[in-house]
């Protein structure tokens, strides 16, 4: 169904046209109208207008809209999973979360499954916005930039950050199936000297899990390198501690959680 342009509004679609905006604050449409040469005081009239005329839908982030581009020849939604993180992001430049675990490794190219629930990590201690509870959950790790890459516009663990963060928290990943699937396919990309930067201040059981994922990943190289420069501490725990693990001697590592996947060749 085409929808109307008034004449009022008709330089701030094009100008979201042009942009390529998924989501639009108040603060954002100020802005485009102090570009236009319009008054900003005029946003939330505008967001108003737009909204009427099915050009910016609902979204459950105060102050924030999903544009409605006229190339979707209507007024249906994207379906983009993120809007409610990009929607956080654009009402709030400082929040800190960064797409993390599960989410990372889908949006990576890594994952085959998407997540039942998208993970976003955050630098503590800020909690998960009121909008993003229930869909979201979040893991309480903030990784140094060498360990964050952008997709699709979001900010997002690299694989050496995603690497990092599940040997921090291993049972945070909750689709220990689809990691053993992708982990050995992995191991020729790893940066292991960007690995290590990122573990320098990890706890040593935390460097112990990373060097044993290297180790999974077939990359023995990178997992000497890093035994090598953390040597191990002790016994490092991949998982709850059980008695059906199997341990790694060179990290020093009890598996009792990727282990069975991998003895089954992965999951189907």
């Amino acid at each position: 169904m085409a929808r109307a342009i008034a004449r009022s509004v008709a330089d701030v679609i094009e100008q979201l046209e042009l942009d390529g905006d998924v989501v639009v604050s108040a603060d954002r449409l100020a802005e485009i109208l102090r570009i236009l040469g319009r008054d900003p005081k005029d946003a939330r009239q505008v967001a108003y207008e737009l909204q009427r005329a099915g050009w910016l839908g609902t979204l459950r982030t105060r102050n924030v809209w999903e544009f409605l581009p006229g190339a979707r020849a209507g007024a249906f939604s994207s379906g983009d999973r993120f809007l409610e993180f990009r929607a956080q992001r654009a009402v709030d430049p400082s929040w800190g979360g960064v797409l993390a675990m599960e989410s990372a490794a889908s949006v990576l190219g890594l994952a085959q499954r998407l997540p039942e629930r998208e993970v976003v990590a955050l630098p503590k201690p800020e909690a998960l916005p009121k909008a993003m509870l229930g869909a979201w959950r979040s893991v309480g790790i903030q990784l140094p930039d060498v360990g964050i890459t952008e997709a699709g516009q979001l900010p997002t663990w690299n694989l050496e950050g995603l690497l990092a963060g599940i040997a921090i928290r291993p049972t945070s990943y909750r689709d220990t199936p689809g990691l053993a699937q992708w982990l050995p396919e992995v191991g020729t990309q790893v940066d292991s000297g960007r690995l290590i930067r990122l573990l320098e201040a990890a706890t040593p059981m935390s460097r112990q899990r990373a060097a044993y994922l290297l180790g999974v990943a077939g990359n023995v190289e990178a997992r000497e390198r890093l035994a090598d420069r953390y040597p191990p501490a002790g016994v490092a725990w991949f998982g709850p501690r059980s008695a059906d693990g199997a341990f790694d001697k060179k990290t020093q590592v009890n598996d009792t959680l990727l282990h069975p996947y991998l003895t089954v060749g992965g999951a189907a």
